[in-house]
């Protein structure tokens, strides 16, 4: 079930100082999700409107902002290499690597593949988090009738956002990014990137209904 979930953030005196620039990037790092942000006083309300994952994402772009503001600015750490069997064994399948290159990208994070290895500089943990929720879509596709980059698109927005395939069938339907052909199989209208882009940007401008219930907590 989809719900609301509030994040209390408490507003370093570092941001205190540039409140604008801290706001951009707040916004920039929440850029993409349905997120609302509201601000009273010393503190900053964050609504998320989403499932488990997009709840964590969320937590981690605000932690992330957070750290820039709290402690000097340390150099860039290095990158991270990770071998398709290594990710493979923590996803529990073989996944697209492409597609949890995208996912990793649209969070913030530089990634890309290269000899059948994932460089990039997201945590460890935030890697196989994400590759496990491609696998959980893929699991979910088995039985879906749809071309190969329909179903690289399903994994990369069912892994960002949490929703099932029904409901991603719904959004690129209505964002046109989806359709289907004369034998009942699914297919993307343009680069299955492109497609995840729009679907992507259509949530951050709240244009998909979420369901009831709130959790609220502080950060």
């Amino acid at each position: 079930m989809r719900k609301k979930r509030v994040f209390i953030v408490k507003i370093p005196p570092m941001a205190k100082e540039n409140m604008e620039k801290f706001l951009e990037r707040l916004s920039k790092a929440l850029a993409g999700d349905p997120v609302l942000i509201k601000m009273k006083g010393d503190q900053l309300r964050v609504e998320v409107y989403g499932g488990e994952v997009l709840a964590k994402r969320t937590q981690l772009g605000i932690r992330k902002v957070l750290d820039e503001f709290t402690t000097p600015r340390a150099p860039k750490k290095g990158y991270t290499r990770l071998g398709r069997r290594a990710i493979f064994r923590e996803a529990g399948v073989a996944i697209p690597l492409d597609v949890l290159e995208l996912v990793l990208s649209h969070l913030g994070y530089d990634a890309r593949v290269e000899d059948d290895e994932l460089v990039t500089r997201a945590p460890v943990d935030v890697v196989f988090t994400f590759a496990q929720e491609i696998a959980r879509v893929l699991g979910e596709l088995a039985t879906l009738e749809a071309t190969r980059t329909a179903k690289k698109f399903f994994m990369a927005v069912g892994a960002v956002t949490g929703a099932n395939v029904l409901e991603m069938i719904d959004w690129g339907f209505e964002t046109e990014t989806i359709e289907e052909d004369d034998e009942g199989k699914l297919y993307v209208t343009v680069d299955w990137r492109e497609a995840v882009k729009r679907v992507l940007n259509r949530q951050r401008i709240g244009g998909f209904g979420f369901g009831a219930g709130e959790a609220e907590e502080d950060l």
